[in-house]
């Protein structure tokens, strides 16, 4: 910011020095639309009053003008011809003899077509020396041809004045490009930071506007290319024709991240393809085409990105304002500074370089809007970190909380198992010895044993998803045949004499033994207990390979007749609680089919049921679960 504060202050100086110490001149034009008239053809014509800078936009042929210096005798004048980005420039002047006549026109040559080494002064500004009078007003003409836009500025001012002017130039320039560098410095800082690819284009874009400044302002045509002066010319062509090139790939990012809409992007994307086609005309000798493009393509984008800025979605008011300021200010700059160029308009001496002064405010405008980004990035982490903190704290909390449940609720369950396991045996012992009780006596105890039998698997289950959700349930797969584990589960039910089998001969897995035999005998239960007492269950095991699946799987399905309590809910049968209406007559937990449904998923398989309805008869509802044989 300390340079930016001396830039400020260095260019209305240097404005006011360029004001200041130059002489009062009267200057007129002629315009040459065929580009060939001859001097000789000049004197003759008519000469409109010219402003003090010439702007006739982007024009074919030639400008004249026509500078009268009035009688003066300060030290020795020169003629100062800017800007420098001009291709063909030529001063016609004549030499006063010793005895103060006239001598004929001669013609001094100047322009960035013309080799540096050549020039009368080695100095960035195009500078000659006039052979004035004290006496006599003096007259010159200076040619124009160029590619660029047609504006001239002539003025005449002392020796020692244009030296001068010579280290401001120098001193801005300096400046300008301190500026420049410590941004881009700051770019790629940003970006080895950040490994945003936003900052690394504008650090690309940085090193271009150094680039087209050393272009712009002759230390290229001086320092580098001295003997090349097609090459300068074309080059800063070149790079003029670049340089709008990666603003736009660059802004077509800027809206992109920024969450513009997409026909916003592909426009940015679109300006960009002209430039193959500005590359072709300049290096095919019609830069004038290119360059006249590359004004219109930048007035164009600026309008486009002011427009484009309502649709951005930035969520922080004050960089939405930040970045619609920014887009607003550039469509104003370029209407006051780009419309005189294309010969629309007075053009003043700030004219001369509109590049300048335009890519120095949008370089430090998007440091600016990329900054307060980053600053709001870091602030949403900072929150989000925070935020994870916190969830971590709550999580350890949950945990210890749980840990302390599955505790207590371990103990309760073991505290439970002791009076049941007491009041089974007295039942039992009751029922062994029981020939002196009445029917009814018994037919209260076979209701006290089934009611602790209940209230014992309930107590199970409740145990199995504790252990589950707590991650305490191991498993250990081995190679089993489930023909054999099937018959087991059947056999050792009660009920099994009910339950009809479907079985290959063998059908040898590789699964979790406890937990499917838990899947299967909670299915068979569930099947028994909600079925008439006097209907058949069914019960089918078979090896298959589904479609879309790899490697052999094995499929069960439980099949019975729906009984008293109904249906079960279809989006709620596999989930935690849950027990039908209907169901409620029976004791039982609503843990069971979650259990089923949990441990077929975690050994890789998936379970489902559907319904049949059949006419004059219950309807029948199948579970069927899968899994890989692994």
């Amino acid at each position: 910011m300390p340079l930016l504060c001396l830039l400020a202050l260095a260019w209305p100086v240097a404005g006011r020095a360029e004001l200041a110490t130059q002489i009062e001149v009267e200057r007129a034009f002629w315009a040459d639309l065929s580009g060939e008239a001859r001097l000789e053809e000049v004197l003759g014509q008519a000469f409109q009053p010219a402003p003090t800078i010439v702007a006739r936009g982007y024009q074919r042929g030639a400008t004249w003008l026509r500078v009268t210096v009035p009688p003066t005798a300060a030290e020795p004048l020169w003629a100062t011809l800017q800007p420098l980005y001009l291709d063909d420039l030529q001063l016609y002047s004549r030499q006063r003899g010793p005895d103060g006549r006239l001598g004929p026109w001669t013609m001094r040559q100047e322009g960035d077509r013309f080799p540096f080494d050549r020039r009368e002064r080695a100095t960035l500004n195009y500078s000659l020396a006039l052979d004035t009078s004290a006496t006599e007003p003096t007259v010159f003409y200076v040619r124009l041809r160029s590619t660029s836009t047609h504006a001239l500025y002539v003025n005449v001012r002392t020796q020692s004045s244009a030296l001068q002017f010579e280290g401001l130039t120098l001193l801005w320039l300096g400046l300008y490009l301190g500026i420049v560098l410590v941004l881009a410095w700051m770019s790629t800082l940003r970006f080895f930071i950040t490994r945003d690819h936003l900052w690394a284009m504008n650090l690309v874009l940085q090193v271009g506007t150094v680039i087209l400044t050393l272009f712009y302002l002759g230390v290229v045509a001086k320092y580098f290319m001295p003997h090349a002066p097609q090459g300068v010319d074309a080059w800063m062509s070149t790079v003029l024709c670049g340089h709008l090139c990666l603003g736009m790939a660059y802004y077509a990012l800027f809206v992109k991240r920024f969450g513009a809409p997409r026909w916003a992007v592909w426009l940015y994307a679109c300006t960009i393809l002209a430039f193959p086609l500005q590359l072709w005309w300049i290096w095919h000798e019609q830069a004038r085409l290119a360059m006249n493009l590359n004004s219109n393509l930048l007035l164009w984008g600026t309008l486009l990105g002011t427009i484009v800025t309502w649709f951005l979605r930035i969520q922080d008011t004050r960089l939405r304002w930040i970045v619609r300021w920014l887009f607003t200010a550039q469509t104003l700059y370029l209407i006051a500074f780009v419309l005189p160029l294309l010969g629309m308009g007075q053009m003043t001496f700030w004219h001369l370089y509109p590049a300048l002064l335009i890519n120095l405010f949008g370089s430090v405008m998007q440091h600016v809007v990329l900054t307060r980004r980053d600053q709001l990035d870091k602030e949403a982490r900072g929150a989000l970190e925070r935020e994870v903190a916190a969830s971590q704290l709550l999580l350890r909390a949950k945990h210890d909380q749980l840990t302390t449940s599955a505790s207590f609720l371990g103990m309760l369950l073991h505290e439970l198992k002791n009076p049941l396991a007491s009041i089974r045996l007295a039942v039992l012992n009751m029922l062994r010895h029981g020939n002196d009780l009445s029917p009814a006596q018994l037919t209260r105890l076979e209701h006290i044993q089934a009611a602790v039998q209940g209230m014992d698997t309930v107590l199970d289950r409740c145990r199995q998803v504790d252990r589950l959700e707590t991650g305490a349930w191991d498993t250990n797969r081995s190679e089993s045949d489930l023909v054999e584990l099937v018959g087991q589960c059947v056999s050792g039910h009660p009920e099994g004499q009910r339950v009809a089998l479907s079985v290959p001969l063998s059908c040898p897995a590789r699964v979790d033994v406890h937990s499917f035999q838990i899947v299967l005998g909670n299915l068979l239960d569930n099947a028994l207990g909600y079925s008439p007492t006097d209907s058949q269950i069914q019960l089918r095991l078979q090896a298959l390979t589904p479609a879309g699946r790899s490697g052999r799987w094995v499929g069960v399905r439980v099949g019975n007749s729906v009984g008293k309590a109904g249906l079960p809910d279809a989006d709620r049968v596999f989930s935690k609680y849950y027990r039908a209406e209907g169901a409620h007559q029976r004791t039982g937990s609503g843990l069971g089919l979650y259990l089923v449904k949990c441990l077929v998923e975690r050994e890789g398989g998936h379970i489902n049921h559907h319904t049949e309805a059949r006419l004059g008869a219950p309807a029948l509802i199948y579970f069927e679960f899968y899994l890989p044989c692994h």
